[in-house]
């Protein structure tokens, strides 16, 4: 006689149970985060995607930049806010992203790396930095500062003294020595003796830091950087080449010294300012700002500055036997003497020098 077989207890039918529910909540617990993974990876892609285009809206916005300036160069050989480059350009839609681009003069601003060029310091230069910080009621002795951060020795401007000790930081490391190089932009100026944010916040809007000799625009300067041009010139009086300019472009330089107060200057005078002096620019900055529309979300926004040259062929061979905009020594390539005035003829060449992408929209 076969005996039955035994039947599972309670105990085993539970355990078994308690089994398959940790199976199930288990295989849950990894589908729901496979999904939660899968569901990042698709977010992330989705960004990377969204980053992509936006870059290739600032890069389509620079090209636009490249291709006003290159066809202005071509209408005349002289640069003001009536030409095409200084109205606004048309926004330019993407799908669903759009890009503008702003252009501004670099040469209506004073560039501080004209202080310290070509291994020597230039003294008209620094004269005119000097009374563009008294006009702004500034410390003229900061242009020494600005000056001495540049040049390629270890003494103060015509002090004789110390830099590193002079111009101690103010963890008072006294062997801290200065860079000895040109400015990459206007906001390295907060580390310069003397220049506070208040101090740059009132600088900014005169001044620019291109990485090689930059001479004034006539055309398109301020009048309080037309009145630093002459000891003891005002603003008001500058009011009236403001107005002449407006109806009249300048077209060489020879014809500044026929406006008052210029006109009052001395042979000796004109020919110490002319080098720092032109009637086109030889530098551009374009802001471009991208932005994302997307519906189901705030619009995100990638802003860029791109910083365009228009050099004479002449000038860019110089500076290239020169090794490069700036060489070695921290000096830059180019010749002051190469203003607009002898260079109006030659062809010019027309590229991007640099460019920064920001997160939010820069000072401009």
């Amino acid at each position: 006689m076969t005996m039955p077989s035994k039947l599972p207890s309670d105990s085993q039918c539970g355990v078994a149970l308690l089994t398959i529910l940790l199976l199930v909540v288990s295989i849950t617990v990894v589908a729901g985060a496979m999904l939660a993974s899968q569901k990042i990876v698709i977010r992330r892609s989705g960004l990377l995607f969204n980053q992509d285009q936006l870059l290739q809206g600032i890069n389509a916005g620079q090209q636009l930049a490249l291709t006003v300036i290159r066809a202005d160069n071509q209408l005349n050989d002289t640069d003001s806010e009536q030409d095409v480059w200084a109205q606004p350009l048309a926004r330019y839609t993407m799908g669903r992203h759009s890009v503008t681009t702003e252009l501004r003069d670099e040469a209506s601003r004073f560039n501080i790396n004209n202080l310290y060029h070509d291994g020597a310091v230039d003294t008209a230069a620094l004269a005119v930095f000097q009374r563009l910080l008294n006009q702004l009621n500034l410390e003229s002795d900061i242009a020494v500062a600005v000056l001495d951060w540049q040049d390629a020795d270890s003494e103060v401007y015509n002090d004789g003294g110390d830099e590193s000790v002079v111009y101690a930081q103010q963890d008072n490391i006294a062997d801290k020595k200065l860079p000895n190089q040109p400015f990459i932009s206007i906001e390295q100026l907060a580390e310069v003796r003397g220049i506070s944010a208040e101090v740059l916040a009132t600088l900014r809007p005169y001044i620019t830091a291109v990485p090689y000799f930059l001479p004034i625009n006539v055309n398109t300067a301020s009048p309080v950087l037309l009145a630093a041009l002459i000891e003891g010139a005002t603003t008001e009086q500058m009011q009236t080449l403001i107005k002449l300019r407006e109806q009249q472009v300048l077209s060489a330089i020879d014809e500044l010294w026929q406006l008052p107060p210029l006109s009052a200057l001395n042979t000796e005078q004109r020919q110490a300012l002319t080098p720092l002096l032109a009637v086109e620019s030889q530098a551009f900055m374009a802001l471009i700002t991208a932005t994302d529309s997307s519906p189901d979300e705030a619009p995100r926004q990638r802003f860029a500055t791109v910083l365009i040259s228009k050099v004479s062929i002449s000038k860019l061979s110089h500076s290239s036997e020169s090794n490069g905009d700036i060489n070695n020594n921290g000096n830059n390539g180019n010749d002051r003497s190469n203003s607009a005035d002898s260079d109006a003829n030659t062809p010019k060449v027309i590229k991007v020098v640099s460019q920064r992408l920001w997160a939010f929209r820069p000072s401009f």
